[in-house]
């Protein structure tokens, strides 16, 4: 059994274009969300799956002098991308996180997983969706089969069906379909912050916690105390609000 974590990003960000190789402390930021999924004590192999345009040459070049395995496929069907990624590099269990994530968690991460293995479910993941956990740790498990399904299910809807743009869409959206089970947070980690990437604003934020800490691999507990004692620093970005689907 094979567990593939499918990490998507690419340069062409609408509110923050080329965020992932914004430079953090001198390091493109995409540098430290995959330097800190590798502490994770389930994943055998990491792929970061980008578009096949060429406005991403900058990102790939790096990341394959780094030792990143890449692939590329379709732009806006993201759906795709993770079917032909999946067939390319294997995975019997799928976990996906958004590039964009650089102060993604580890041991969070191994809990989603664990939950997953240990169930029947389809799908397990943190529910950041209604605002549950802190929009920056976003993790999604769920195995090839099930992603397969979907993409039988959905290949034929229209090209800008959010079921090809958001990955698991159709899952949760389907839970008569799919067995679907989403993560409550603790009262810890349900705070209103924003650790994700989107605007300038988040980038600010996130350089500042790095700039603070000087540490790639800083728990996320120190950052969650940090801002609890910083409300100044958590306001940085406050005003920013996550896209709907």
């Amino acid at each position: 059994m094979k567990i593939l974590c499918i990490v998507q990003a690419r340069m062409g960000s609408e509110r923050l274009p080329g965020k992932v190789m914004k430079e953090v402390l001198g390091i493109p930021m995409i540098t430290y969300t995959l330097d800190r999924l590798k502490r994770s004590r389930y994943i055998d192999e990491i792929v970061l799956a980008t578009s096949d345009r060429t406005t991403e040459e900058s990102m790939v070049d790096y990341l394959m002098n780094h030792d990143c395995k890449v692939f590329r496929g379709s732009e806006n069907n993201v759906l795709k991308r993770y079917i032909d990624a999946i067939h390319e590099f294997g995975g019997d269990i799928i976990i996906r996180v958004t590039g964009d994530c650089p102060l993604i968690d580890p041991v969070m991460l191994d809990h989603v997983v664990s939950c997953y293995l240990t169930s029947c479910y389809d799908y397990v993941g943190v529910d950041t969706l209604n605002y549950n956990y802190i929009r920056g740790l976003d993790v999604e498990v769920f195995s090839r089969e099930s992603l397969e399904r979907v993409y039988t299910i959905v290949k034929d809807a229209e090209e800008k069906s959010p079921y090809k743009e958001h990955v698991t869409y159709y899952m949760y959206q389907h839970p008569e379909e799919f067995k679907v089970f989403q993560l409550l947070a603790s009262p810890f980690h349900r705070k209103d912050y924003r650790l994700c990437v989107d605007t300038i604003e988040d980038f600010t934020l996130i350089n500042h916690i790095y700039e603070h800490f000087q540490d790639k691999q800083v728990p996320i507990a120190k950052v969650i105390d940090y801002l609890d004692e910083h409300p100044e620093i958590a306001a940085i970005n406050r005003a920013i609000h996550q896209k709907i689907v």
